[in-house]
């Protein structure tokens, strides 16, 4: 299990833009698709869908 901080964008319209960053405790890094892993925990985080996350950035062990 890995820790890790990841920067990402949620995109509400072409207008509506929130940035911001969230912390990831016990998660599986080598597991496949880490990205969409990470997307679904913000989705439940936030109550939004997958296709509004943009992920910018994923640092390990942060």
């Amino acid at each position: 299990m890995a820790k890790i901080l990841v920067d990402f964008q949620l995109s509400h319209d072409q207008e509506k833009v929130t940035q911001g960053n969230i912390v990831i405790a016990n998660i599986q890094p080598g597991k496949s698709n880490l990205h969409e892993q990470v997307k679904k925990l913000i989705a439940d985080q936030f109550n939004c869908p997958t296709g509004i996350i943009s992920i910018k950035q994923i640092k390990m062990n942060a």
